[in-house]
């Protein structure tokens, strides 16, 4: 996940449907993928162009022609950018990039003295009982047992079928 995406769109689902009663099933749908798509969007809105709308959306061209002045009057165009933009949506996104930043800026006061790169320490002391082995590129790997020739395999299963 990249560092400037959001993991979660807040969903207050009585404010929602308090506000969206009036819509059909498909209509629903077609405003969640909306939100959806400008809640991923790096500017927080969608593009004023019917065809991409249509197709976020998950309508042909024709249905979207005929629900758009529905769905649509939940958003605010804006004649510069032509983008829309929606209300709510805007208002949780500051949220959460503020939830994000003060929680980033607590871990990184949290760990700022601590000391880095011991993580083979520390993974030795929780998990005693996995051994690990460096590997002469500097990269770790956990121990395993050494892998068995094919005439120990043979062997094996040759056992196993005598003694069954």
């Amino acid at each position: 996940m990249s560092r400037n995406r959001l993991p979660y769109m807040p969903f207050w689902v009585d404010d929602y449907h308090r506000d969206t009663r009036h819509l059909t099933t498909e209509e629903h749908g077609a405003y969640l993928q909306l939100l959806m798509a400008a809640w991923a969007s790096p500017t927080n809105s969608l593009a004023d162009d019917d065809n991409m709308l249509a197709r976020t959306a998950g309508v042909s061209a024709a249905r979207w022609r005929k629900m758009k002045s529905i769905i649509m009057a939940f958003w605010s165009l804006d004649g510069r950018s032509k983008r829309w933009s929606q209300k709510r949506l805007k208002k949780e996104r500051r949220l959460a990039v503020d939830r994000k930043a003060k929680a980033s800026n607590a871990a990184a006061s949290r760990w700022k003295d601590k000391k880095k790169g011991d993580a083979k320490a520390m993974l030795e002391q929780c998990h005693p009982s996995i051994t690990i082995k460096g590997k002469p590129n500097g990269f770790l790997e956990r121990a395993s047992a050494p892998k068995k020739s094919r005439q120990q395999k043979i062997e094996e299963g040759f056992l196993k079928c005598v003694t069954s």
